[in-house]
C-alpha cells in the first residue's frame, strides 16, 4: 500500500522547490496521481500561473506518478528520469491549480513486465499530465520517461 504522505515528505526533503511552490500530493489511485498548488507562490507578473511553475509541476508529477506506480507493483529499486517532454499552454491559469498525472497504461505495463523479469535495459514509457483551474484545462504535457533497475 502506498503511503502518500510519507512519499510527499520524502519528496519535499529531497526537492526543496516543491515546498517553495507549495505543491501537495492529493490522491493516488489506479495509476493516477492528483496534485494541487496555490497560485500565490507560482504567480507571474500577469497575475496568472508562471509557465515555469506549471512545467516544473508537470515534470515532477510525471516522475512522482511513475515512482508510485512502479513501487505499488513491487518494483522500487528503479531510477526514473524524464527523457523528453512537450508542453502545451492552452489558456492562463488564474487561481488554484489541480493537476492529474498518469502513465500510458500499455507501455507502462510492458516496462513493469520487463523489470519484473530482471531486465537491466533502459525502458521508455509515456506519462500524460493535465493542469486545471476551475475545472478547465489550462495546460498539458506529454512526457517520455526512462526507467531502469539500479
Amino acid at each position: 500500500m502506498i503511503d502518500l504522505a510519507a512519499f510527499e515528505a520524502d519528496c519535499r526533503r529531497d526537492i526543496p522547490l516543491l515546498t517553495a511552490m507549495q505543491l501537495s500530493l492529493v490522491a493516488y489511485d489506479n495509476l493516477q496521481l492528483t496534485l494541487a498548488a496555490p497560485l500565490a507562490p507560482n504567480i507571474n507578473n500577469k497575475g496568472t500561473a508562471f509557465g515555469g511553475s506549471i512545467a516544473s509541476i508537470c515534470l515532477f508529477g510525471g516522475w512522482a506518478v511513475s515512482t508510485l506506480a512502479f513501487a505499488e507493483r513491487g518494483i522500487a529499486d528503479t531510477e526514473i528520469v524524464v527523457y523528453s517532454s512537450e508542453m502545451i499552454f492552452e489558456r492562463p491559469a488564474r487561481g488554484h491549480l489541480l493537476v492529474k498525472a498518469g502513465p500510458e497504461p500499455e507501455r507502462f505495463g510492458t516496462c513493469v513486465e520487463a523489470l519484473a523479469t530482471g531486465s537491466d535495459e533502459r525502458l521508455r514509457f509515456d506519462v500524460d499530465v493535465e493542469v486545471f483551474h476551475d475545472a478547465v484545462r489550462c495546460a498539458r504535457m506529454r512526457g517520455v520517461y526512462v526507467v531502469w533497475r539500479r
